[in-house]
């Protein structure tokens, strides 16, 4: 065993430098010790938050979600701060001063809400925005990392590992060591926040998706960067084939619109649809706060818009779509038929 370790080790020296042969050994080793500086940028977009609720402290997690100058969003879970319209924000690369927050909007009243804070005036410079990232597709039994302030641990920023057991409605449902200390902090996912931690329990966990996440702060006048809504793009052998309509006016349905999507199987759901329109061509992506998300073509034709829809969640699923376009743009009202026997309707807005 150790001639072959020996062998190895030579083997290693004669086609690199020394320096690079340590660096291949540990990550052969030790891989975790490559991701450190990783997780170490991530804790950056992690915040602690503490409220004063009748008498009582209340210590939990946040996000933050955008940067602009000297104001940082956050997003966390309602019952953290609810109470306090004041609440207290503790920083990675500050971890002992304390920084006044507002707060912008709250799900007062609901357990498994969310809330938007606001940090303004002199920050840290050294933060990180967490993009929310609605494309992931999750479904159960996927590794996942939590950062957040459990109370059974006592350390700051705590890293923890759980696993997703799946959906409960419109929420995802995980195991893992968490504790009130971890409401509102982050789901990982690969790297990516997937969930907002909104309800802790002896067994399972749940958190709102990051998709149901970014339209209730973007409700809240928070409104997050474009490219981090888009989804990766697929290669042309995967992409949906559009249905041919005749050309118009350039960008007439380009942009971002949210609205109610009605469906057999699916129910009432809220939709957010991106889309990029180059002469009469269209491409996008959408998403539901039910976990689905895909990427659409399409073209318009007047104010008729028709296309197809493929789902990157649910592999397989494809839908044509067909709408009329009003308002100069501004509303997109269709019906929708996919090929595993789904159908319904939608009604959309420029955001």
């Amino acid at each position: 065993m150790l001639n072959r370790a020996s062998s190895t080790f030579e083997t290693f020296h004669a086609c690199c430098s020394w320096a690079l042969c340590m660096l291949l050994l540990l990550a052969v080793a030790f891989p975790s010790a490559l991701w450190a500086n990783d997780m170490v940028r991530v804790k950056k977009g992690v915040v602690k938050i503490t409220a004063q609720v009748d008498g009582k402290n209340r210590v939990g997690s946040g996000v933050v979600v955008k940067l602009d100058e000297d104001h940082v969003y956050i997003v966390t879970a309602s019952h953290v701060i609810e109470g306090d319209q004041h609440p207290n924000v503790f920083f990675y690369v500050a971890p002992h001063r304390s920084y006044r927050a507002r707060v912008l909007g709250l799900e007062g009243g609901n357990p498994a809400g969310l809330a938007a804070l606001l940090v303004e005036g002199k920050i840290p410079s050294d933060l990180v925005a967490l993009p929310l990232d609605q494309a992931a597709s999750v479904s159960g039994g996927e590794p996942i990392t939590l950062i957040g302030f459990p109370r059974a641990e006592g350390s700051m920023w705590t890293v923890t590992t759980g696993t997703l057991s799946g959906r409960r409605g419109s929420a995802l449902s995980f195991s893992g060591t968490a504790d009130e200390g971890n409401s509102g902090g982050p789901v990982l996912f690969q790297g990516s926040v997937v969930g907002i931690v909104t309800q802790v329990g002896a067994k399972f966990n749940t958190a709102v998706p990051a998709v149901v996440a970014r339209f209730a702060l973007e409700g809240w006048g928070v409104r997050l960067l474009e490219e981090a809504r888009q989804l990766p793009p697929r290669s042309s052998e995967e992409e949906p084939e559009p249905v041919v309509v005749q050309p118009t006016a350039r960008g007439l349905v380009s942009g971002t619109y949210q609205g109610l999507s009605m469906t057999l199987l699916g129910g009432t759901s809220i939709i957010q649809t991106v889309y990029q329109q180059n002469g009469d061509q269209v491409t996008g992506t959408y998403a539901d706060n039910h976990g689905d998300a895909g990427v659409m073509q399409g073209r318009t034709q007047g104010n008729v818009f028709a296309g197809r829809l493929a789902s990157q969640t649910f592999q397989g699923v494809a839908c044509d779509f067909t709408s009329e376009v009003g308002d100069g743009g501004k509303t997109i009202q269709g019906t929708v038929t996919c090929n595993n026997g789904n159908a319904g309707s939608f009604a959309l807005e420029r955001q």
